[in-house]
């Protein structure tokens, strides 16, 4: 009979996902881009928490303005301030960016519109001259802060002419003036399907923003009494489903998307993650994470009651189930309304659902790649951060490929990293390898299984 010795079961273990390495598949985080709008930028978030969240993030976007109805760029209503304000501000975090170390410096983006603010984006669009003014006054905007790249924000074209001619038109024309070191990004409503020519050929844009959250009339199927719950996995899932697969695919909630499969590659595509939540079951509001983890009270972190409301908001596992879920479909980036929503990062509450939603998908997103401390390093503290942790079912930071244990598998994911695969600077890190007893171990369970296997063909012969 075979011992059960703590090492022999890592052995096992190892052994098994050895025998598989061959085929083995690593994973490639998606990107990590998080808003901050002009309303929540003050010196105390700008000095305090602002840096310590940039340092997270792939890419940070400015959201202040939008497109004037003479094709040039202009700042959002609602007294945002002029157009130095609005360049102030930008640099301050295009400072903060400099701020940090050159590997947690995220690009800097630019986000042109949003739901109230999105009305002259179809005089602009269905003009040829207003086009070619929009993507001049963009450039010139990038030129002159330094971003790499612009979001535009026309969230609901209409039905017609707008999706289907208009709307490309104008991303095509911007593309073609940013060229190819600058990248243009879209972001829709996942219900609204824009022509599937915005991703092909030389001027096809480099993203495009599914924005599932924020649909507190949706809850999960048309019987389902709950409203609030705006951004549950089974929505995102459908989301990607619709745009991902090929048209004439199964339609599993045709009272949410009329039409199912548009052919968008999947690396070109993202998906929300809100920092907020929405009341549920009462008159609809919205109170930020900040506000429902210092205030509020919860058991799993989805529902909070708060000021005498249930409150649905994605808690902490939800957040790294979403990066997780980028990560299996291929998807190239999350996006995260709106990062001020949030604690600051480097809290550590002793509840973890009062802790940072961003820390807890960077930390999902880098374990991805064999980072499991989380200093987007692969080196020998992550090999000790999997050691200390084999195993667990609860401490998952070193649970590389997301099947919620930590595991030989997970080793194979560090061991990749750090000894080239996409990490250059690890290529001088001395691996730990097995153990002698583990390697005899494996020698004697080969052993053990090939004998098992003759006897089980020949041995009543």
């Amino acid at each position: 009979m075979l011992r059960t010795d703590p090492l022999l079961r890592r052995c096992i273990a190892l052994f098994v996902v050895l025998h598989i390495a061959s085929i083995a598949q690593y994973a490639t985080a998606a990107d990590l881009i998080g808003y901050v709008p002009w309303y929540r930028m003050n010196s105390s978030y700008n000095t305090g928490t602002l840096p310590a969240q940039l340092a997270l993030l792939d890419e940070v976007r400015y959201f202040g303005l939008t497109a004037a109805s003479n094709g040039t760029v202009a700042p959002l209503g609602g007294g945002s301030g002029n157009m130095a304000t609005h360049l102030n501000r930008i640099a301050t975090i295009k400072t903060a960016i400099a701020a940090l170390p050159e590997g947690q410096r995220p690009r800097l983006n630019i986000t042109l519109g949003g739901a109230a603010e999105a009305a002259n984006f179809a005089t602009v669009a269905g003009n040829a001259g207003l086009r070619t003014m929009f993507a001049q006054d963009i450039k010139s905007l990038l030129d002159q802060t330094g971003a790499t790249s612009v979001d535009i924000d026309w969230e609901h074209p209409a039905a017609g002419i707008q999706r289907t001619s208009h709307y490309p038109a104008m991303l095509a024309r911007i593309k073609q003036e940013l060229g190819a070191n600058l990248r243009v990004y879209a972001t829709v409503d996942p219900t609204v399907v824009i022509n599937n020519s915005v991703f092909s050929g030389p001027d096809a844009i480099d993203g495009l923003s599914l924005m599932t959250y924020d649909l507190g009339w949706w809850g999960n199927d048309p019987g389902n009494p709950n409203n609030g719950e705006h951004s549950l996995p089974e929505y995102v899932e459908d989301a990607v489903q619709a745009w991902n697969e090929p048209p004439g695919s199964q339609n599993d909630r045709p009272w949410v998307f009329g039409t199912w499969g548009n052919n968008a590659p999947a690396a070109k595509l993202g998906v929300g993650l809100p920092f907020y939540g929405h009341t549920v079951m009462s008159p609809d509001a919205t109170y930020t994470f900040s506000e429902l983890a210092t205030g509020g009270t919860t058991t799993d972190g989805n529902y909070y009651m708060y000021q005498g409301k249930s409150v649905w908001i994605p808690s902490s596992n939800l957040a790294a189930q979403r990066v997780q879920f980028a990560h299996d479909h291929g998807l190239q980036h999350i996006i995260i309304w709106e990062l001020g929503q949030d604690v600051h990062p480097d809290t550590m509450h002793p509840d973890p659902n009062k802790r940072s939603l961003l820390r807890r998908a960077f930390e999902k997103n880098q374990s991805l790649l064999g980072d499991y401390s989380g200093d987007r390093n692969v080196d020998i503290g992550d090999y000790n951060v999997w050691r200390s942790t084999f195993g667990s079912i609860t401490e998952l930071r070193a649970d590389g490929n997301g099947n919620t244990v930590v595991d030989a598998a997970d080793y194979l994911i560090w061991r990749d990293r750090a000894t080239g695969g996409d990490n250059d600077a690890a290529t001088s890190i001395a691996v730990p390898e097995p153990s002698i007893i583990c390697i005899g171990t494996i020698l004697g369970l080969l052993s053990w299984i090939t004998r098992m296997q003759w006897l089980a063909r020949w041995g009543s012969r």
